[in-house]
């Protein structure tokens, strides 16, 4: 399953002995390798750790791990190098279960952060369903899939402190959801997709990473949204980013993306089904170098409670950029752009109120 440069326990020391990772020992290693404390999968590793205690840190060695994992205790998972210790899944949502019911987005995710205080560092998160070959199969295909969406990364709903830092997560459409009431702070991470490929209603700070569009050739531009927030209207905060660099793959065209898009999630009322009107989104980008793919904002569609179509449009919602640079900067014009009197509340300490400090290093 996997391949090592080094054996587990050399690697650990070495790495301790340099100062790369904290001075405490591995509670876990997974590795294809037998040793102490050495487990052949993720999952096995994960059911190990104490339900509570002291923080329990598992060193995954470099290979492709074909896991699915829901972390429900307060781990953290710290790979060997984040270009090749990899965890990776095929699931997108056009997909059947066991049962033969679809898996809808909501099951896709790769990896499913369930528990406060989960920490993943220099390792790649992959939903490896091939978006590209999908869309390529003629239309009357019965192995093309009409759901596409594929999430590799989830923050479920109300979990706190989700630190990821130099992690990589892949994927197309809806790479990573923030579920409503979280909150995650990633910092010199690398997130890719095309379609809404970030997005949620949950807080989500992204601090000097960087977000690439990635290419198609199955539709004309508009190629993709890079957020889709769907932030309670009573919850100040949602998706935000800070000194980041928004790229793209080789072929992208300018004026291609937009930086986000109105998500209004159909949600059952006692008065029925239909796109939920308390959903205002936010997403804010402040001093971000911002590549010539992108246009502005976008609107999105829902269903009202008669089943009709409804539009959302980018004015309504919570979006704004401040001191943006680049092509891509400032395309939606001044209606966009932070107020200087809200600015100020977009301070770490503030967003994050009750952090532990240490989780900004």
């Amino acid at each position: 399953m996997t391949r090592s440069f080094l054996p587990a326990t050399c690697f650990a020391m070495a790495m301790m002995a340099s100062g790369m990772v904290h001075a405490s020992p591995w509670d876990a290693i997974v590795s294809s390798t037998p040793g102490s404390n050495h487990y052949h999968s993720l999952q096995a590793a994960l059911q190990a750790a104490p339900e509570q205690g002291k923080p329990w840190r598992i060193l995954i060695q470099n290979g492709v791990w074909h896991e699915r994992l829901v972390i429900t205790k307060p781990v953290t998972l710290v790979g060997e190098s984040r270009e090749n210790t990899i965890i990776e899944a095929n699931t997108p949502a056009g997909a059947l279960d066991a049962a033969g019911k679809k898996l809808g987005t909501f099951r896709t995710s790769t990896v499913e952060v369930a528990a406060s205080g989960v920490t993943l560092e220099n390792l790649t998160v992959r939903n490896s369903f091939d978006f590209p070959a999908n869309s390529a199969l003629p239309a009357d295909d019965p192995n093309k899939l009409k759901d596409t969406q594929a999430v590799a990364l989830m923050v479920g709903e109300n979990i706190d402190k989700a630190r990821f830092r130099k992690v990589r997560l892949e994927g197309y459409q809806d790479t990573f959801y923030s579920k409503n009431g979280s909150r995650s702070y990633f910092t010199d991470c690398e997130i890719s997709g095309h379609v809404d490929f970030i997005f949620g209603g949950g807080i989500a700070v992204f601090d000097r990473c960087t977000i690439i569009a990635r290419n198609r050739s199955d539709i004309a531009p508009p190629l993709g949204y890079i957020t889709a927030p769907s932030t309670p209207d009573d919850k100040p905060y949602g998706l935000i980013f800070m000194h980041s660099h928004l790229t793209k793959e080789p072929g992208v065209p300018a004026g291609s993306f937009a930086l986000g898009r109105p998500w209004h999630p159909t949600t059952t009322f006692a008065d029925g089904r239909y796109a939920d009107p308390h959903a205002i989104g936010t997403a804010v980008f402040i001093q971000c170098q911002i590549d010539e793919h992108i246009y502005g904002w976008d609107k999105m569609s829902g269903k009202d409670k008669q089943g009709e179509q409804v539009w959302f449009y980018p004015e309504d919602s919570r979006f704004y950029e401040m001191n943006n640079t680049g092509p891509g900067a400032g395309h939606g014009g001044e209606h966009y752009q932070l107020a200087p009197e809200l600015a100020s509340h977009y301070q770490l300490h503030a967003i994050f109120s009750g952090w532990d400090a240490a989780l900004f290093d």
